[in-house]
């Protein structure tokens, strides 16, 4: 049987992942997930119903929302928009500043009001003459307007890379807000109010010379907490089996029957986001009544009755990556074989080799290295259907478990 040592060197084990969820951060620079695995994550605040309206599109190949700069740059708007109230909310903030505040707060607002209609309302994805809207309902893949509110707010939560940042809006339109800070410099010094100017540079271009990522850390990758984390490297991992050709080739197509990719995405999604919808809600409670003892005790040992959830949900993303790996180590093996039938078939390479050597003791040896090469690779290859058989099992959980919408004081 051939050595699948290699394969171990690639795989994430569950501590790094429980690590990296501890910091809300990950090693190196990520790419952001795309628009299948965003919108998959985002169906995880959908109805049951509605999610599985969504995977279905997905798995039969029907057309999803998009945006042109990708969701991941709706959830910086998203925060930008959160990050422009939260300001204005100061009561002491100048009048002159807080003008030019909520110039930039109606545009931003705007913008997103425009990624709403695209996605909720927009042409060509959804059904939407009465007969087209019909046939979507009796296949059951038509998403109904509310649930598309839904989807809207949950791609404005797509985890996205260092979105949490500092000075985000500064990055995200530099020059629009140089000058809006060079403005709101002349009125206040036209105005006899120095103190305006200043209070601009330090909302409008906090960090300037910053040009780490957060918490000082180059070439790595933050989010808002752990949950998101984990949200993420579900998205990436099945990006990379879904993007890669080997999972797509007739070698695993057993295994492609056996796991519905798309589903397993959207239900971790959905187990993640109510695991932290009851982990805050059983915080607020404390929060309210921790004076308690009995009851701060209640909360004490429901919350520890979550545990066993999270480790579970970290091992289904776990077992995603291994399968990532396995998938990737595969592709490999599969261009050693395409590289070897490209130009004619084996035989025809033997026979080649025999014709072109002048010793024939020495061709034969070729021809028999040549052919325990090929036949090395596809036992490797099936090295690798065996273990994603066994990663496949561990990637949906053994019994179903249904987390309640919110926590409910017993």
């Amino acid at each position: 049987m051939g050595d699948n040592r290699g394969l171990r060197t690639q795989i994430i084990t569950s501590d790094e992942i429980r690590a990296w969820c501890n910091e809300s951060r990950l090693p190196g620079d990520r790419p952001e997930l795309s628009d299948v695995a965003a919108v998959l994550i985002a169906s995880g605040f959908l109805t049951p119903g509605g999610r599985a309206i969504v995977v279905r599109r997905v798995s039969t190949g029907l057309a999803l929302p998009t945006l042109p700069g990708g969701f991941g740059e709706l959830r910086r708007l998203q925060r930008a928009v959160a990050q422009t109230e939260h300001q204005l909310a100061n009561p002491v903030m100048p009048s002159v500043v807080a003008a030019m505040m909520r110039n930039r707060l109606n545009g931003l607002v705007r913008r997103r009001d425009e990624a709403r209609k695209m996605i909720v309302t927009g042409k060509g994805v959804f059904a939407g003459g009465t007969r087209a809207i019909r046939r979507e309902r009796r296949e059951n893949v038509y998403l109904e307007i509310e649930e598309r509110e839904r989807l809207f707010g949950g791609l404005a939560c797509t985890p996205t890379p260092n979105v949490n940042t500092p000075g985000y809006m500064r990055r995200a339109g530099s020059a629009a807000i140089d000058r809006l800070a060079g403005v709101v410099g002349q009125v206040a010094a036209r105005s006899g109010y120095p103190q305006a100017g200043q209070w601009a540079g330090q909302i409008l271009m906090p960090d300037r010379g910053d040009t780490a990522t957060p918490g000082g850390t180059p070439g790595s990758a933050t989010f808002v907490d752990g949950y998101e984390t984990l949200l993420f490297l579900a998205g990436h991992f099945y990006d990379r089996i879904i993007g890669n050709p080997a999972w797509r080739s007739d070698h695993f197509e057993i295994q492609r029957t056996q796991v519905n990719l798309h589903a397993e995405l959207a239900e971790i999604a959905a187990d993640v986001i109510a695991l932290r919808a009851v982990r805050l809600d059983l915080d607020r409670a404390k929060a309210n009544g921790g004076f308690d003892r009995s009851f701060a005790e209640h909360i004490d040992r429901r919350e520890a009755t979550l545990r066993p959830v999270w480790t579970e949900l970290i091992d289904r993303v776990q077992a995603l990556g291994e399968v990532a790996a396995v998938v990737e180590s595969a592709a490999v093996e599969l261009r050693v074989l395409t590289e070897y039938n490209r130009a004619s078939t084996i035989d025809d390479r033997i026979d080649e080799l025999i014709a072109r050597s002048g010793d024939r003791e020495i061709s034969v040896d070729n021809a028999k290295r040549l052919t325990e090469q090929v036949r090395s690779g596809e036992e490797q290859l099936r090295i690798y259907r065996d273990v994603l058989q066994g990663n496949i099992a561990r990637i949906s959980p053994a019994a179903g478990r249904e987390l309640p919408a919110r926590y409910e004081p017993n």
